[in-house]
């Protein structure tokens, strides 16, 4: 019976090949998964106003296409309704000077509690939607 050795690889093509594999993997990028994430909002989410805003501005984690994103604005007990007013004013703008941030106007609104729902589409073509509160107490 012989006995077949296994040809072993020299151990110099060993290093050069991992660094290889490392450098690759550091310099091509890896696709991420990611959507938009609301970073802040104004007004701010469970914010208490004394004086109601004149629009509503969120800004996001990723860049944002134009022309493709909504936000709604409704009074709070009003959400589930299917006849609801939107408050929005217009369709919501992407700031030019900063594509994360996005404005749309609103009418002038009274004392109460407010829903913000918002969908945008980043610039990698993922969508991303939410919701938001907020409360206006103007003083007596």
């Amino acid at each position: 019976m012989a006995l077949v050795r296994a040809a072993r690889r020299p151990s110099c093509l060993l290093f050069p090949v991992a660094w290889g594999l490392a450098l690759l993997l550091l310099l091509h990028p890896l696709p991420a998964d990611a959507h938009a994430r609301l970073v802040r909002s104004s007004p701010a989410n469970q914010a208490l106003v004394a004086t109601p805003p004149e629009r509503i501005e969120l800004w996001f984690s990723e860049l944002l296409e134009d022309g493709f994103n909504s936000v709604e604005v409704v009074r709070a007990g009003d959400l589930v309704a299917q006849d609801r007013t939107n408050l929005a004013q217009g369709a919501p703008t992407v700031d030019r000077n900063d594509r994360t941030h996005v404005v749309v106007p609103i009418q002038r609104l009274a004392s109460g509690s407010y829903a913000v729902q918002w969908r945008v589409l980043s610039r990698d073509g993922h969508s991303a939607a939410g919701r938001f509160t907020f409360q206006i107490r103007t003083p007596q």
